[in-house]
């Protein structure tokens, strides 16, 4: 590959990331608004679901920055996301992940799939707030590495 394909390849793969990582903002903004409005009842479902779509997210535009081999996992789950990398995140930049963020990746992952669908799963404030938290801790990580 020569020079300028090289270069537009880099510009691609950081246009891409930032798309990513700008979509899971986006989940974040949303969740928080809904969870401040004096809505009745509480859409607890769709928060916790753009929580689990902002770590999602947010983790695919760092695999995307990576240049991962093999392309996009289409998977939801969060810490097999956060494992496609971790050992390049630990080669590259010298990062060890935290186990607090696979535990913050295990709480999420579940509400990318169960408010899709009506369920007999249980939604509250405490989980609200703890998916909220886990979503910023996650997404604010990612920026951090990819020095935003």
């Amino acid at each position: 590959m020569n020079d300028r394909n090289t270069q537009q390849s880099e510009i691609d793969k950081i246009s891409e990331w930032r798309e990513w990582l700008r979509y899971a903002e986006m989940d974040y903004d949303c969740a928080s608004y809904l969870n401040e409005m004096p809505l009745h009842p509480r859409p607890y479902e769709i928060i916790c679901y753009h929580c689990q779509q902002t770590a999602e997210k947010a983790i695919k535009a760092l695999i995307v920055s990576l240049g991962s081999q093999g392309g996009m996992p289409k998977v939801h789950n969060i810490s097999f996301l956060i494992n496609q990398i971790k050992d390049q995140l630990k080669d590259t930049k010298g990062i060890i992940i935290e186990e607090s963020l696979y535990d913050a990746a295990d709480f999420l992952t579940p509400y990318g799939i169960v408010p899709r669908y009506p369920s007999e799963m249980e939604f509250s404030d405490l989980e609200t707030n703890e998916a909220l938290n886990d979503a910023k801790t996650i997404l604010e990580w990612v920026k951090a590495v990819l020095i935003v």
